[in-house]
């Protein structure tokens, strides 16, 4: 069976061709476009399923060898809304995950509902502009014109998946991701939707990750290379990650290390405790709990650095001389940017260098940015582990694995060994495997021994005293500047 994974990416989609032992055989990407208007960012649904089509057609050709059947599988992001009516017809532009109009609502909803109960139900610390429940209720507010029309409610994925098969069907391990749905129950929230102008009839069908939906409808099947087409749902690409770089496990962190810092882990008997402020999702598996957590300052600073440096954005250039930085010397880095992060969640906090001296250089900045980020780590990994889920091992995939002292960095400062497997299409990779599982190529998610794997690089931890007291004066100064 030949597998196409769809990654439904923020900047790019992608597909690649997978065989039956989920090696890569070709890829082809193009870029998402989106209409940006002061804090509002749409995109036409349309011209993304022509688009994956298209890609579908490329990866044909760069690997002709031919199959009677073929699946092809979704991931790649989650929220980004679009509204569909009885006719079939788009109503509006799609509505992006970045589009921040939704803010008033957002607040509202915090006010409506009692944060811990709709923590319990939703799985979601708190409501914010993200999610496509506050865009409803902007549109409901705004545009009182709109929701009535409306048949069908879907996030970006379900869209693609609709208008191949003809079936409103919404993935589980995507559901979290509207606060919308009841994360326990495994059922939309019925007060939430009355409060946003929708009712459960508008909301799709809720089917596993890894579903099989159905046959690509007769009219786009003829826009593919020759196969018999099924299209399965696939799973978030966060959670795919982990399926492809083997992390879906108890106790395997998996560390997204690109423009956030999101760490993702099969829970381990789990049990909601409102103080433990995680996100939790439906996971593979029925019965799964996997838990998230998202940082916007990761990657970012590193790259907001060498902006206003005017520095190369290739960490290959810096890299020798980061090997020289004098590390008790080096300024601390807070790296709150952006605010928020977890665990703390502290709106008062901001980002700051500590300790920089006019002998301080480019290499020194660079290196106090990365552990910085990997200071960060350490204490999500230390409230995962007051919680009762302690990781055992990192794994790590996206754009700052490309450093090795970035790599290593991460390892001495958290003391947990980090592997970084060299698959470039870590989710793309998993969501192949939700399809051979499907199309009883293998007999589960857990049956990979005969697949083929990437290769591996592996970061052990090095003990030395001034990791931890750099890290205990990180938490020191972090404390006093902004407090708990």
């Amino acid at each position: 069976m030949i597998v196409y994974a769809v990654d439904l990416g923020t900047t790019n989609v992608k597909v690649v061709r997978y065989d039956d032992a989920a090696r890569a055989r070709a890829t082809a990407s193009s870029p998402m476009h989106y209409h940006r208007e002061g804090d509002r960012v749409t995109f036409d649904p349309d011209t993304v399923v022509d688009t994956v089509l298209d890609l579908i057609r490329a990866a044909g050709r760069e690997a002709p060898e031919t199959e009677s059947s073929a699946s092809i599988v979704l991931t790649g992001q989650a929220e980004s809304l679009v509204l569909v009516d009885a006719q079939g017809q788009v109503v509006g532009p799609g509505i992006s995950w970045m589009d921040e109009r939704s803010g008033v609502q957002a607040r509202e909803m915090a006010a409506a509902f009692d944060p811990d109960e709709a923590f319990a139900i939703t799985g979601e610390p708190e409501p914010v502009p993200t999610w496509p429940a506050t865009k409803l209720r902007w549109l409901a507010q705004h545009h009182p014109e709109v929701l009535p029309r409306v048949r069908h409610v879907f996030m970006i994925k379900d869209f693609v998946i609709w208008r191949l098969t003809g079936r409103a069907v919404g993935e589980e391990t995507t559901r979290g991701f509207t606060y919308l749905y009841d994360v326990s129950r495994r059922d939309y929230w019925p007060d939430m939707l009355d409060f946003c102008g929708v009712t459960p009839g508008m909301m799709p069908e809720v089917v596993p990750a890894g579903a099989t939906v159905g046959p690509v409808v007769p009219r786009l099947s003829e826009r593919l290379p020759p196969a018999s087409y099924t299209v399965n749902t696939g799973a978030l690409d966060h959670f795919c990650a982990m399926l492809g770089t083997g992390t879906y496990a108890p106790g395997q962190l998996s560390v997204s290390a690109g423009t956030v810092l999101a760490l993702s882990m099969l829970a381990d008997g789990w049990t909601h405790d409102p103080t433990f402020r995680v996100s939790f999702h439906a996971g593979l598996r029925p019965d799964d709990t996997v838990l998230f957590s998202c940082a916007d300052s990761g990657g970012v600073c590193l790259g907001w650095l060498q902006e206003i440096l005017g520095a190369d954005g290739d960490l290959g250039a810096v890299e020798p001389q980061l090997r020289d930085v004098d590390r008790g010397a080096a300024p601390l880095f807070l790296p709150y940017l952006t605010g928020l992060n977890p665990p703390d969640f502290n709106p008062r906090a901001r980002g700051a260098f500590l300790d920089l001296q006019l002998r301080h250089r480019r290499s020194d900045l660079v290196y106090s940015v990365m552990e910085g980020v990997a200071h960060l780590l350490r204490r999500n990994l230390v409230d995962l582990g007051a919680h009762g889920q302690s990781a055992t091992s990192l794994t790590s995939a996206g754009g700052g694995t490309a450093s090795d002292v970035w790599n290593q960095l991460k390892a001495d400062v958290t003391g947990v060994e980090l592997t970084v497997p060299r698959e470039p299409q870590d989710a793309c990779r998993g969501a192949a495997i939700l399809a051979l599982a499907a199309g009883g190529t293998i007999g589960s998610i857990d049956d990979t021994a005969h697949l083929s794997r990437p290769p591996v690089a592996t970061y052990r931890p090095r003990a030395d005293p001034l990791t931890d007291q750099r890290y205990a004066a990180f938490d020191t100064a972090l404390q006093r500047l902004y407090g708990p």
